[in-house]
């Protein structure tokens, strides 16, 4: 039962993602979550705490205006994966991008501790001119 849950709460975050409701995404993060993505791109890297998804996001939302489309979610124990594609437009090149992504959760007893989005880096650089 408790693992129905992580998928419930990473399918929440999905939801506040959507609204870009921050509040929302902050309530749903353990205070010390760890976002790790790729460092080749301009907002990936390692971010800690509420402060460091702040920054995450903010970079991002600086780089693209984008949308998720969550294709499926999988239980995977300590783990839930979303799978699915982002797509939309980067803002200094007005490039156009959709491509396939995975998301991997690690939720210690209900709260989400680590995010991990994995994209496809070629063509997101492609799109933003590197």
């Amino acid at each position: 039962m408790p693992v129905q849950r992580d998928v419930e709460k990473v399918e929440e975050v999905y939801r506040a993602f959507k609204k870009r409701d921050m509040a929302a995404i902050l309530m749903l993060m353990d205070q010390d979550v760890e976002i790790a993505q790729s460092p080749e791109l301009p907002w990936g890297g390692i971010h800690r705490g509420h402060d460091g998804l702040k920054q995450f996001l903010t970079r991002l939302a600086e780089h693209l205006d984008n949308r998720l489309n969550v294709e499926c979610i999988i239980d995977a124990g300590q783990q839930v994966v979303a799978v699915g594609r982002t797509a939309g437009k980067v803002r200094s090149t007005g490039l156009e991008f959709d491509i396939p992504f995975a998301h991997v959760w690690t939720l210690r007893e209900g709260e989400i501790v680590r995010f991990e989005p994995y994209i496809d880096n070629p063509t997101m650089l492609a799109a933003l001119g590197r």
